[in-house]
């Protein structure tokens, strides 16, 4: 009798012991949205090569002045080497203005081996010393040459970053050290005011979870000193802590949408919306915002990267010294001359004619293709507002919500 209670004693006491065990595994493993974010970014610093689709819309100016510009970036990179990123991107620029020619830019840029190749769909922009108007006319530059040529894509007029600091060659890339410091960074990492409503889809084959998150204004402004710190193993300048106090700025009044595999915790898409202080407005003056859409696709993790060097490029030391002389390149390059400036080239455009406007709605027929618009319906969704002051307002018009996202991979 009293082996049987010593029994049934310790039979409930075991059950009870797995109970609080498996009670405290679930605690301690369910789900939270900013862990997983944190899983996220240490994942991706694995990746090696990847594929992306990404839109970038913003709008600027009021009146006849207003603009709307969005940039379509497609291609392939290669961060085998975080030290000599390489990358196989296309791009596409498309600005229209009310009341005036719009703006069709398209081109690639490679980065192979440390060389860089640039070219631009004919007629590309108007240069002396080169001949876009011919498809397939490439210029290659070795480490350093690049920012001598001017903005990869002139007049792209970011309002994140200024046209004195960006758009022209990345940065040197991590190296191994570093790359160390970051993982152990990002791994501890909490930027985000995050929340998740379970929330999944289904993107390229991959469950996601789709969570939405905020900046913390202070965390972030900490997290990009620690990044330098953790890149360069220093403390950062004043200069540079300037530029973070440029750039938290510019993030934290953002909404933030992730999409995160659930398996393997990479991030699959990444959307934001909002509006930041204009880079391009030299300004204290917070007010002065612009509202802007973000969305990137990622795909095609650690596949073998495909970029290869175009043949027969032309040298960029042969087109710099074209331009300025043998004798006075090496006096331009010290005084950062560029070959292409953006006040002095002249964007390819289209006007928006009758005979190129069907419906007169202010977007060219070939415009109307790549927005998905009917070019024979002024009002392709039937709001009240024509296909043309919709895109200038940076909204979609074919139906409710913005603009971002239309022309990706096309």
């Amino acid at each position: 009798m009293h082996g049987r209670r010593a029994l049934l004693f310790i039979a409930g006491g075991t059950t009870c012991v797995l109970a609080a065990l498996i009670g405290a595994y679930v605690v301690l493993t369910a789900f939270r949205p900013e862990v997983e974010i944190r899983r996220m970014l240490v994942a991706m610093t694995e990746v090696q090569t990847v594929s992306e689709r990404s839109a970038f819309s913003w709008t600027r100016g009021e009146g006849s002045d207003r603009a709307t510009t969005t940039l379509y970036v497609t291609g392939q990179l290669d961060v085998f080497d975080p030290s000599a990123i390489g990358q196989a991107t296309k791009f596409r620029l498309f600005r229209l203005r009310r009341g005036e020619e719009n703006v069709d830019l398209s081109g690639e840029i490679r980065v192979i081996g440390g060389t860089s190749y640039l070219t631009y769909a004919p007629p590309g922009p108007k240069i002396e010393s080169v001949d876009f108007s011919k498809s397939g006319t490439w210029v290659s530059f070795l480490p350093g040459e690049l920012p001598q040529w001017g903005a990869v894509i002139p007049g792209l007029d970011d309002p994140i970053r200024d046209q004195g600091t960006g758009n022209k060659e990345q940065e040197t890339g991590w190296t191994a050290d570093g790359l160390v410091r970051l993982r152990g960074l990002l791994s501890r990492a909490d930027i985000f005011i995050v929340a998740y409503d379970d929330v999944t889809e289904v993107i390229s084959g991959h469950a996601t979870r789709v969570i939405d998150g905020r900046f913390d204004p202070d965390a972030l402004r900490s997290f990009l000193r620690d990044a330098i710190r953790a890149r360069e193993n220093r403390e950062p300048t004043t200069e540079e802590r300037l530029a973070v106090e440029t750039l938290a700025k510019a993030l934290e009044k953002l909404d933030v949408r992730f999409w995160i595999g659930i398996d393997d915790h990479l991030l699959y898409r990444v959307q934001a919306a909002g509006a930041v202080p204009d880079a391009n407005v030299s300004s204290s003056n917070d007010n002065l915002l612009v509202p802007f859409d973000l969305i990137v696709e990622l795909s095609d993790f650690n596949e073998p990267f495909e970029g290869n060097a175009p043949s027969n490029a032309i040298s960029f030391s042969s087109l710099f010294e074209r331009q300025f002389g043998a004798h006075s390149a090496s006096a331009a390059v010290n005084d950062n001359a560029v070959l292409l400036p953006d006040e002095a080239s002249l964007l390819p455009t289209q006007k928006s004619g009758n005979a190129m406007d069907s419906d007169n709605d202010g977007l060219s027929n070939a415009l109307e293709t790549f927005y998905r618009t009917n070019p024979n319906v002024a009002d392709t969704d039937g709001d009240g507002t024509s296909d043309g002051e919709e895109v200038l307002n940076g909204k979609n018009p074919r139906g409710d919500g913005t603009l971002f996202g239309f022309g990706i991979g096309e």
